[in-house]
């Protein structure tokens, strides 16, 4: 296993020097990212990679939707929860294309729905999030929780996200996110993740 070189280890400093984090908020960063390695020396390349893009991902703003010029864009009831969806999907390496455009010919082309029916009737709604949510669960082994909670969504796709990144080479363990994570911090986290999982993923092709 490659060590962080002096390079990766001085960026996680002078990022974190920039963002204001006190050497314990680095710390603490550093072990939520990096599997409970405290210390930068102690991280190998590939953590040290995770951790910078995370510390990046705070720094621009975290995860902030993406417009394209001229791109439809959602709007009504539903539309923040299956953006949510698609984006999470997006942030595991499935979905090359983030935009509300995109989902909108996702969707028709799974379900022949027009998005003017599901973001206004819950019915049609709820058939196209139990759609997206089982096209992640095959294609991205996302495990949905029991609950019917976003915070415990967040931490399924994280772990999801961590068994893509070991299947791309990453040596991370395969174990549930800190407890001690707020959903803004597993958002970071997983904006971060997403960008070295896409990365890696791009390097395949």
């Amino acid at each position: 296993m490659t060590s962080a070189s002096a390079g990766q280890i001085g960026a996680i400093h002078t990022i974190s020097k920039a963002l204001g984090l006190s050497e314990t908020e680095r710390r603490e960063l550093m072990a939520a990212t990096a599997g409970g390695k405290r210390s930068a020396r102690e991280l190998s390349a590939g953590e040290a990679i995770l951790v910078i893009d995370r510390l990046k991902a705070i720094q621009g703003g975290g995860a902030a939707p993406l417009k394209s010029k001229g791109a439809k864009e959602m709007h009504g009831k539903w539309a923040p929860l299956l953006r949510a969806l698609w984006i999470s999907g997006y942030h595991l390496g499935v979905v090359e294309d983030r935009t509300d455009r995109a989902l909108i010919a996702f969707v028709k082309r799974q379900t022949g729905l027009d998005s003017e029916r599901w973001l206004v009737s819950a019915a049609d709604a709820r058939r196209v999030i139990e759609a997206l949510k089982g096209w992640l669960s095959r294609v991205a082994g996302v495990e949905w929780p029991a609950e019917q909670d976003v915070y415990f969504s967040k931490r399924s796709i994280w772990r999801a996200q961590t068994r893509r990144l070991i299947d791309a080479g990453f040596p991370l363990a395969d174990e549930p996110p800190d407890a001690r994570m707020t959903a803004t911090e597993l958002d970071a986290d997983i904006a971060a993740r997403g960008a070295t999982l896409r990365r890696a993923l791009k390097g395949r092709k």
